[in-house]
């Protein structure tokens, strides 16, 4: 069985909020043989309408029965603000205060790393 591997993009604001779709951090599985980036750039932009450059995660860990996958929060940057509500999102996104996330244990890692400013290099394929 091979390895699964999800992604969870993390996008904050200096004034404490989160960028989410359908209430949760935009998140996806990456394709056999994928790039932890390019899968995160991708998701990010489908699900929320946003692009940005992604080069590090905060956080990783494994997941699954077997401890067989992996789960990467990603970062996709700190904006100063909430952008301007006439920027072209998805409907389906919205920002919320990052203590939304109280109950998710990664995004709880992802938030101590950044706060300690610990990243992780994503390996390149």
């Amino acid at each position: 069985m091979s390895q699964q591997i999800q992604v969870l993009v993390l996008l904050t604001t200096r004034n404490g909020y989160v960028l989410l779709h359908h209430d949760r951090l935009p998140q996806a599985p990456v394709p056999a043989h994928g790039d932890l980036a390019l899968t995160g750039r991708l998701t990010l932009a489908r699900q929320t309408g946003l692009l940005a450059d992604i080069t590090r995660a905060w956080t990783v860990r494994a997941t699954g029965p077997d401890n067989d996958g992996e789960l990467w929060v990603l970062d996709g940057g700190t904006l100063d603000t909430v952008p301007d509500v006439t920027e072209d999102t998805h409907p389906d996104a919205r920002w919320a205060p990052l203590t939304s996330l109280a109950q998710d244990q990664a995004a709880q890692e992802a938030l101590d790393a950044i706060e300690s400013d610990t990243s992780i290099q994503l390996p390149t394929t």
